[in-house]
């Protein structure tokens, strides 16, 4: 009976800890997967596969930063720096959380999803350190959209990034 008591606290003591999801093999959160980044692609869209081997692309909902990539223009201003960051938070090779929209796609085939890290949510880090603005509102792929206007407010505020020129995420970052 004492042996069952202590390994009963001891139980106890693993998952206040944290140390039993570790032990369990780190199971994801419910309605999320677990997925291996192959590479961020710019601030809001990031390359993964899934446990069954296939690849996707990944567009994070409810946000948009500025562009660093894209074919035949100009790097806007702090898309190279929203990409690191993407980059720190995503390294290549690193196992994250994905969470599927509803509905899954976009308009250009892209699964759409937030991505979680340390159970964090990418798409508001993003928005939290003035990287990206909300954008792209669609019902019903709004599940956080409170908490990421509430750190979009934050961002503006502090003048974060983005935020620090006047005008231009109002301008959607296309005048600058």
């Amino acid at each position: 009976m004492k042996k069952i008591f202590i390994l009963l606290a001891f139980l106890f003591l693993l998952t206040g800890c944290g140390l039993l999801e570790f032990l369990e093999g780190g199971e994801p959160a419910e309605d999320r997967e677990l997925v291996t980044v192959e590479r961020v692609v710019d601030g809001d869209t990031v390359i993964v596969h899934l446990e069954d081997g296939s690849r996707e692309r990944v567009r994070l909902l409810l946000i948009d930063t500025p562009e660093s990539v894209k074919p035949d223009s100009e790097v806007q201003p702090f898309g190279e720096e929203a990409s690191d960051f993407a980059k720190e938070l995503m390294p290549e090779g690193e196992t994250v959380e994905l969470e599927r929209g509803s509905p899954e796609r976009d308009d250009y085939d892209r699964m759409l999803a937030y991505i979680w890290v340390d159970d964090e949510n990418v798409n508001q880090l993003l928005v939290e350190e003035g990287y990206a603005r909300v954008a792209f509102v669609y019902e019903p792929n709004t599940k956080y959209l409170e908490e990421l206007e509430e750190a979009q407010e934050e961002a503006r505020e502090k003048e974060d990034n983005i935020w620090s020129i006047p005008g231009y995420v109002e301008s959607r970052f296309n005048e600058y």
